[in-house]
């Protein structure tokens, strides 16, 4: 992929008064599986649910899968089975005691459910990621709550921790389940080889396939006081991590993150970027077969901007492009060339962002020939207009 200039398709997925997709995994046959959750009720927590969709090469819906019992699906993940979809649950009307354990469940390719199964481990746990392994999946998350400090701080209680489960595909049996110090468990990735590696902080873990934990290492921006890395994804050479995040310096001006390193851990290429004088998040970063994509968001005030940046294999900007979605119920989302401004960095694009609206490229799924964008929308007037999930393909 030399440039992002065509986009084959846009499908718009469900017709609830909000739909958020959490994750998505390629299928066998070129399409895709997404998971997340939608509230169908007029009031926000209304009608809660989850889902599980198979779209095929050209956007159409295969079928769907939906939970109504608060199921909020977080991570999906492809075994020769079939996908394998984690999660956790809102609230509960169960008749047990304490919260609801994270959960996981395997599908057959046609849309039947296999098996489901939670798995009870202690106090606020949620599965956030999912991936296949040689012998079934190990998913992670964390353990243990947040309590509020203020109205809008929130802290960790004490005892909080990350943990990874491994289960086997063909009934659910867990395997090994261990606990480890963090905050946040967000990605996790198995790319073949016997380690895993996750990301959480500003750290990546390299654990064994029995659950014991390698080493770890802290990987702090140049710049930035409060860094995270909050996606990774398999570069193209066996042991190769790519790392979406932001590098933050707690003021006006922040940027977003595209972190790469090789089977030790050294890094191979660490870049900051974003629009000038503003927040920016990175989301998600995909391999290319010359490169490395990125997508990310930029904070404005009362809405926000989502944006693709595609670097080469040293790490120069090769090219920059910005999703937007026009006013209107019928109006698909577009991708919109960058300009530069003075400094020699994109700036937005006119008429965009729109006020109130906040939308973000959440996930990003390479295949042979292109790549597939998940798009949310978030639009702050809670309008069922500006709240929607799109499933695009790009060239």
């Amino acid at each position: 992929m030399t440039s992002i200039r065509t986009v084959r398709w846009w499908q718009r997925l469900g017709a609830e008064r909000e739909r958020v997709a959490e994750d998505a995994a390629p299928t066998d046959q070129g399409g895709l599986y997404v998971v997340g959750w939608f509230e169908t009720g007029a009031r926000s927590g209304d009608g809660q649910g989850g889902f599980l969709t198979r779209v095929d090469t050209a956007g159409t819906v295969d079928w769907e899968f939906v939970w109504r019992d608060g199921r909020r699906p977080k991570g999906v993940t492809v075994t020769p089975a079939g996908p394998v979809v984690a999660g956790t649950t809102i609230g509960s009307d169960m008749d047990t005691d304490g919260d609801p354990p994270a959960w996981l469940a395997s599908f057959a390719t046609d849309g039947d459910r296999r098996w489901e199964q939670g798995y009870p481990n202690g106090d606020g746990d949620t599965f956030e990621t999912v991936v296949a392994t040689p012998d079934g999946v190990v998913a992670g998350g964390r353990t243990g709550r947040y309590s509020e400090r203020t109205p809008r701080s929130w802290e960790r209680v004490y005892g909080t921790k990350d943990w990874l489960l491994a289960a086997a595909v063909d009934d659910g049996t867990e395997r090994w389940r261990e606990s480890y110090y963090g905050n946040d468990c967000k990605s996790l990735l198995a790319d073949g080889m016997d380690r895993l590696r996750y990301v959480g902080g500003e750290r990546v873990v390299w654990v064994a396939s029995d659950g014991t934990e390698e080493r770890s290492q802290y990987y702090y921006a140049e710049t930035g006081s409060s860094d995270t890395l909050d996606s990774i994804a398999p570069g193209q050479r066996d042991g190769v991590s790519v790392i979406a995040g932001k590098a933050w310096e707690g003021s006006a001006t922040n940027q977003a993150r595209i972190l790469v390193i090789d089977s030790d851990g050294e890094s191979l290429l660490d870049r900051a970027t974003g629009l000038p004088d503003r927040s920016n998040f990175g989301k998600d970063a995909v391999a290319l077969d010359d490169g490395y994509l990125l997508s990310g968001t930029t904070l404005f005030e009362g809405c926000a901007l989502s944006w693709l940046v595609r670097f080469d294999e040293g790490g120069d900007s090769q090219d920059c492009c910005f999703v937007v979605r026009q006013s209107g119920a019928t109006a698909d989302p577009e991708l919109t060339r960058a300009r530069n401004s003075e400094s020699g960095l994109p700036a937005r694009p006119d008429g965009q962002p729109i006020a109130g609206h906040h939308a973000a490229v959440d996930t990003l799924v390479p295949t042979q020939d292109g790549i597939f964008v998940v798009y949310n929308e978030h639009d702050q007037s809670q309008s069922p207009e500006h709240r929607r999930t799109w499933i695009g393909y790009l060239t």
